[in-house]
């Protein structure tokens, strides 16, 4: 009998944990739009370190010398009827080359890609910086985490090729989500003027993100998910059991580079093994950042930057 009570007992703890949360376990569906924006998984706050007010001061300046640029703003209609909108960083001197810059959960195209974006404009690279589906200037309710923005992705690829022609060469950096969209993308039938890819921080599969995020704020993951999922299902018309970027990495054929934050806690380091381990391209690479938390591999050190324009001269 004390098993049973126990059993019962921790059932209605979990039963309890879940509905306390409510509505709220459903941010990772919901869009900042729509969410409680005091009540975010994996968002605690943390004493900044050193690196990371380091980190903040530079973002802060690219962000600044971003925006005082002239970017052009394109919008095409996405496959269930949106919006969306990307900005354009044209180089400074005309070139074929294009980086296509997927941000992140709760980001925009401009905000994630300050310092990336200009590094790539200092490299004499056209930078194409796109809001995801709602996000930024995109119109949408809800986000899918990679499944339908794939498809918004895909059909960017096209305007890039009809509004610029079709000798442009593409290289997709994704960031966090954007690096997930990214994934599934290099499984699907690409152009052939997109050379390589760049996953920084993606999660391999939508299930085990949400699991993770949800166990490391006491909800019970197996209840918590199971909510998520019925109500993504029901609402956004998608299913989370069906996001899983590693599969389109285990079908890709270019080139991509891997790298992660080894401090990340958000999404968990060991992630960026399992992505590489399941790309069968011989041509890969695996970039991991001491000190780096989550979407910081980038500016944490050099490494990045290193292999990035080290990509650039092998493959372009």
């Amino acid at each position: 009998m004390g098993k049973k009570l126990k059993l019962l007992a921790s059932s209605l703890a979990a039963v309890s944990a879940v509905s306390a949360v409510g509505s709220e376990a459903l941010l990772y569906l919901l869009s900042h739009r729509n969410a409680n924006l005091d009540f975010v998984f994996g968002a605690r706050e943390e004493e900044k370190t050193e690196l990371d007010k380091a980190i903040d001061k530079v973002r802060d300046e690219d962000y600044s010398w971003m925006m005082d640029q002239e970017l052009v703003h394109y919008y095409i209609k996405s496959r269930d009827g949106l919006k969306l909108h990307a900005s354009y960083l044209p180089a400074r001197t005309a070139t074929n080359i294009f980086a296509f810059c997927v941000h992140g959960y709760r980001c925009t195209g401009n905000k994630e890609f300050d310092s990336i974006g200009r590094f790539y404009h200092d490299l004499g690279i056209n930078v194409f910086m796109i809001d995801q589906r709602a996000h930024g200037e995109s119109e949408g309710k809800y986000i899918t985490y990679g499944v339908k923005e794939a498809d918004d992705c895909m059909d960017w690829l096209k305007f890039i090729r009809k509004e610029f022609g079709e000798n442009n060469e593409i290289i997709l950096h994704g960031v966090s989500m954007g690096a997930a969209t990214v994934m599934i993308m290099t499984g699907r039938m690409l152009p052939n003027n997109v050379v390589f890819a760049i996953e920084d921080c993606g999660y391999s599969t939508l299930k085990s993100q949400i699991c993770h995020s949800m166990s490391d704020n006491h909800v019970p993951p197996v209840a918590g998910y199971q909510m998520y999922r019925a109500s993504a299902k029901l609402q956004a018309h998608f299913d989370p059991d069906e996001c899983n970027p590693i599969e389109g990495v285990e079908r890709s054929n270019i080139p991509i580079l891997f790298a992660h934050g080894e401090e990340d806690t958000f999404v968990p380091f060991e992630m960026v093994y399992a992505n590489y381990d399941a790309c069968p391209n011989p041509v890969k690479k695996l970039i991991t950042v001491p000190k780096a938390k989550h979407a910081q591999a980038f500016q944490a050190d050099d490494q990045l930057r290193t292999e990035i324009k080290r990509m650039l001269n092998t493959y372009l």
